[in-house]
This record gives structure tokens, sequence and C-alpha cells, in this order.
């Protein structure tokens, strides 16, 4: 990373997990990554071949909204990448889409580009697409839409917060809080993830329909106009003009 006001700036590398140490994806596309788990399922993490873990009382990352946020609170690093823990493999999506193959290099290079490109620009929030679909490019950048398995905070100026109510959809409502203060996301387009979103054992997968429809609803109630959900395809829009 450049120096920024005469500081070196740090890049943290993290895979937030629960109850998949018997599936480990992310850790083979990622070097020197560090897996977020709960303090009771260390040594299950530690069986399976992950080697640098960060084990957190149970309590205090006991769903997905807390451990994201924990790391981002805890993370020492300027610029914070969390993926999460459920990844096949990253691919390039332009004309054609191409896989990289669980090539760590040029993984690496293509985080450590972003995270660059947010302190140049002073950007707090990056993501990609919520849907690894190859089709729909239409840009290599966007500056607003869903938010997907890979994401990056840069610390200095995200002014985002967390909101338990929206706690199922705390990723769409932590797009929602940049755009309203710092007026702009950056959304690497041309990047998506082969990954399994909730049909793995662990994660969230085991949250109930009711409590996602009740995220949904204070979502809505929230943002108002500026947010909207399809219950027939489950697809949440974002809609703040450009």
């Amino acid at each position: 990373m450049d120096k920024d006001e005469d500081k070196e700036l740090t890049l943290g590398i993290y895979v937030q997990s629960y109850h998949r140490y018997n599936k480990i994806l992310t850790m083979d596309l990622l070097e020197k990554c560090v897996y977020v788990v709960r303090a009771s399922e260390e040594d299950k993490y530690r069986d399976a071949g992950v080697e640098n873990i960060l084990a957190v009382p149970d309590e205090e990352i006991n769903n997905a909204i807390k451990t994201y946020w924990w790391i981002i609170d805890h993370a020492s690093e300027d610029i914070i990448f969390v993926a999460d823990d459920d990844i096949e493999d990253v691919m390039y999506r332009l004309d054609n889409t191409t896989r990289l193959n669980k090539d760590k290099e040029t993984i690496m290079a293509e985080i450590e580009r972003i995270a660059q490109l947010m302190a140049d620009l002073n950007i707090g929030y990056a993501c990609i697409d919520a849907t690894g679909i190859p089709y729909g490019y239409d840009g290599e950048f966007a500056f607003k839409g869903t938010s997907g398995s890979m994401k990056w905070v840069y610390k200095k100026a995200l002014k985002a917060r967390p909101d338990e109510k929206c706690r199922y959809n705390y990723d769409l409502d932590l797009v929602l809080q940049e755009l309203l203060h710092n007026r702009i996301i950056l959304k690497p387009r041309y990047i998506i993830c082969k990954d399994y979103q909730d049909v793995n054992a662990g994660g969230d997968s085991s949250k109930l329909r009711q409590d996602q429809i009740d995220s949904i609803e204070n979502m809505k109630r929230k943002w108002g106009k500026y947010f909207k959900y399809n219950y027939k395809n489950n697809k949440p829009q974002i809609n703040v003009p450009r």
C-alpha cells in the first residue's frame, strides 16, 4: 500500500466463519487470511488445517452482524477486507467470464488494488456484487448497489454503524448508510465470486424465514423509497439516484 499522510497503510485479510470447519473453502484463495470464529469451535477449525485464527467469545459474535462489526472494530489495520467462508473461486467478469482457478497471487493483487483505490479516493466501503451471475456486466465499477461476499472497509472514512434491527440485511444497511453520509461506495463489477450463499450448513443458513421478513420490513421502514425487496425472487434493490 502507498503512504497516506506519511503513514504506510496496512491491509488486513479476514474470513468470518461459523460451523463450516468441515468444508474450508475461502482459505484456499487468500494469502495470510485470519479466520474469525467462535471460541467454542477453535479446535475444530485448527484440526481442519486453519492456522491463523482469532477465537472470540461465542456471545460476542453469535450472529453475522456481530461477527462482521467485531472484525471492523477490533482489527488493527487501516483497511479491512472481509470475505465470507463459502467462496469456491473468484472470476473475472468482462466480455467473457474467466475463473481464476484459485490463483492466490492474482486474487490478492485485485484485493490490494481495490484497497488502494479506496485510500486514494477516501471511500469508506467497497464490495462486489451480491450475485455471481456472469451476465449483466455494464462497466468496471459502480458506486451504489447490493453487497456480496467480498467487502472492504477503510476505517478512517467509514461512517456506517451496526443496526441490530436490520441484522439479516446488515450489509445492505451499511451500503445505504454510506450512501447517506459519504454519498458513494465502490463496487468493482469486473470480479465476482462462485460461492454457496446460505446453502451450506453453518453461516446464517439456519435463520428463520420470519426473522428474514422482519429484518426486511425494518429496512423498508428505515429507508423508505430508497430500499425495495421483491419477495417473489428474494432480490433486494437499492434506489439511490446517481
